[in-house]
Formats: structure tokens, sequence, C-alpha cells
């Protein structure tokens, strides 16, 4: 993944280093650097890790922060969501270049079918500071809860994310 200044800057974003987190709205001091320091330290949790938590944990941050990651990043997190949310496919590590094969394709049949980032603070309540210092049990419960909130955020582009998901399904899950 490439630094998120880096990415900001291709789609001429300045980044906060202080208060709330711009896009998500997590109630951090240091801005969106705090808001992806308690990602990348929660995280380092999952690493190797099983089960879908990795995946709707990435998931849901992503989709809150479209800003600091690439042209096709909403319909990719979306997809899987449909996919591990609706569908109740079991993820693992190896289906996700699966996926990204089946976005692959789809993008060069429908280039203009790209998911837009969603107003500031419009992509859900829960953020990852309402995960900080919770236990298992409940850490696990607050992760489906915000993945959750971020999925029903983005629902006008469900029948998006359906129609790619499906490809997947097609080739891969049958």
């Amino acid at each position: 993944m490439q630094s998120i200044e880096r990415q900001a800057q291709k789609n001429g974003v300045k980044l906060k280093d202080y208060g709330r987190c711009q896009f998500c709205g997590a109630k951090t001091k240091g801005g969106v650097f705090e808001c992806f320091d308690i990602f990348n330290d929660m995280a380092s949790n999952f690493v190797g890790g099983t089960g879908l938590f990795p995946f709707i944990f990435a998931d849901a941050h992503c989709l809150q922060h479209s800003e600091v990651h690439g042209q096709w990043n909403n319909n990719f997190h979306l997809t899987r969501q449909y996919l591990i949310l609706e569908k109740n496919i079991e993820w693992t590590y190896s289906k996700t270049p699966q996926l990204s094969h089946i976005m692959d394709q789809y993008k060069l049949s429908h280039p203009d079918v790209l998911i837009p980032t969603l107003p500031v603070q419009e992509r859900g309540e829960v953020t990852v500071t309402d995960l900080v210092g919770l236990k298992l049990k409940d850490l696990e419960m607050m992760i489906l809860k915000w993945a959750n909130d971020v999925y029903q955020s983005y629902g006008r582009f469900h029948p998006n994310a359906k129609v790619v998901g499906d490809l997947y399904i097609n080739r891969y899950e049958r």
C-alpha cells in the first residue's frame, strides 16, 4: 500500500494532523494520521488470522477513507463486504487476488462505473476509535457492527457491488 500522503496528494486532498479524523469523524486528536495509526496497530493483531474480521475490518476503514486510496477502492471493498456480509462467503487471503482479477476484468468493460466517495462523515457512524480497548468478543461484535454500518451507508451502490460480486461467485464459488 502506498503512503496516505502520496495518494491524498494525487487526489488533491490536504491531510490534517490535528482534531478529529477529517474523513470518518473518529474521535482523535491527531486527525487522519492518528486514525490510521490506530487502524494499523489494531490490524497487526489480525495478521495471519482467520475468519472474516481481518477483511471487514480493512474494508470498513478503506471505505471511510477513500481519499487516500486508489480510484477503484470503493468498488473493491464494497464488493468484498457484499460477498462476506450478504452472501456469507468465508473469505480467505487467497480469495482477494481472485476478486481483484474479476474487478480488473470488469473495469475494462465498465471503466465509468466507479462507486464515488461519499460526503465526509457520512460513511457510517462507527469508527476505528470505537474499537479501542475492547476485549476479543466485544471487539468482534463491534467490528461486525462497524462493517455493517459502513456497508449500509453505501446502500445506494449495493447494486454495483452485487454485479461484480456475482461475477466473482459465478467464477470461483460454484
